[in-house]
């Protein structure tokens, strides 16, 4: 079917404020996260073995240990962090290093400027800091890192093995984002952040089949592991009328209420090199940070190779994520009871 942009527009049921006054809300409910680590269900021998297919089929998500060369990756670590400190000035001018863990701590960036109005990298910035928080979204066309993770031949194996053999191209990751660590004067031990307010969970719009997240360095406990819901894939891809794009229907937030309610988040630790694959359905979060550790991540789509919206279409759907290999398709499927009619490992 036709993903018609006019209909989608109705969908919207609520206006951003609400929106946002809706999910500060839903923020004090949060359950906390549980610590997990991915139980041994790999076989050497197999790509994806039928006990990691059942797996994801039932929980939305998968860990696959050592897809990422390690020298490759300690490389790429160092010439990101390079990037990072020439790319975003520090209001004291401190200069941190890769080296100096006590550098990372509290990071005071300068004020960053709007999100553009119009342009190549319009509604969103090419880099985005809010305190802990840095997204270099202008390394996600950056050879080393397409190399290192969405075209590397095992990664991409995986991804071909659950949607088919057709994707469509890689030419971005979502670039790097990172978690420093923080501590404030009135909560020297991070107590008062080891809540599940803490959490921010949501699913991400335009178009979402397969994501992955690759840990460059290792990640321990509440030290920022990407946090998902499990499960939660089978109730929000009921709570949208086309099965990849992005097309919310007026139940979207009670879904999503429904799911902060009862399912409780796991935040995933996994050593460097470790590439987590999820559902685009998926409710997810960044992780509780209340270590010292920077917490490496390194985000990328993968899509079924089909015609998709220009960018004058995405302007009109107020879609402007174009750091995102994961353009609305121009047809899509209407959401049946068979979530994975349209999958190869379904």
């Amino acid at each position: 079917m036709t993903y018609n942009v006019a209909t989608m527009k109705k969908t919207a049921t609520l206006s951003r404020e609400a929106e946002i006054e809706r999910y500060k809300a839903l923020k004090k409910t949060q359950k906390l996260s549980r610590v997990f680590a991915m139980p041994e269900l790999a076989n050497p021998s197999e790509l994806l073995t039928k006990a990691e297919i059942d797996f994801f089929l039932q929980n939305g998500f998968l860990i696959k240990k050592g897809r990422l060369p390690a020298d490759e990756t300690g490389v790429a670590v160092k010439r990101i962090w390079q990037h990072l400190v020439k790319a975003i000035p520090t209001k004291t001018g401190a200069r941190m290093t890769l080296d100096d863990p006590e550098s990372w701590l509290n990071p005071q960036w300068e004020t960053q400027p709007p999100h553009p109005q119009s342009g190549p990298f319009q509604g969103r910035q090419p880099i985005e800091h809010y305190g802990r928080i840095v997204k270099l979204h202008d390394l996600g066309n950056a050879d080393y890192l397409l190399d290192l993770f969405a075209n590397n031949k095992s990664v991409r194996a995986i991804a071909q093995r659950m949607l088919g053999a057709s994707l469509k191209p890689s030419v971005h990751t979502r670039g790097v984002y990172l978690l420093f660590p923080t501590k404030s004067a009135d909560d020297p031990d991070g107590e008062r952040r080891i809540t599940g307010s803490a959490l921010g969970p949501h699913s991400d719009q335009v178009c979402q089949q397969l994501n992955a997240c690759a840990y460059l360095e290792d990640v321990s406990a509440r030290n920022g592991g990407f946090t998902v819901y499990p499960g939660s894939h089978k109730i929000m891809f009921g709570a949208h009328q086309f099965e990849s794009n992005w097309s919310p229907l007026p139940t979207y937030y009670d879904a999503i209420e429904e799911i902060v309610a009862s399912i409780e988040p796991l935040e995933l630790t996994a050593a460097k090199g470790s590439v987590i694959f999820w559902h685009g359905r998926l409710l997810h979060s960044v992780g509780i940070h209340t270590g010292a550790s920077l917490r490496w991540a390194l985000f990328g789509d993968f899509t079924q190779d089909r015609e998709t919206l220009n960018e004058d279409e995405h302007r009109a759907l107020d879609q402007y994520e174009w750091f995102k290999d994961a353009h609305l398709f121009r047809h899509d499927h209407e959401v049946t009871s068979d979530m994975w009619r349209n999958w190869v490992i379904g």
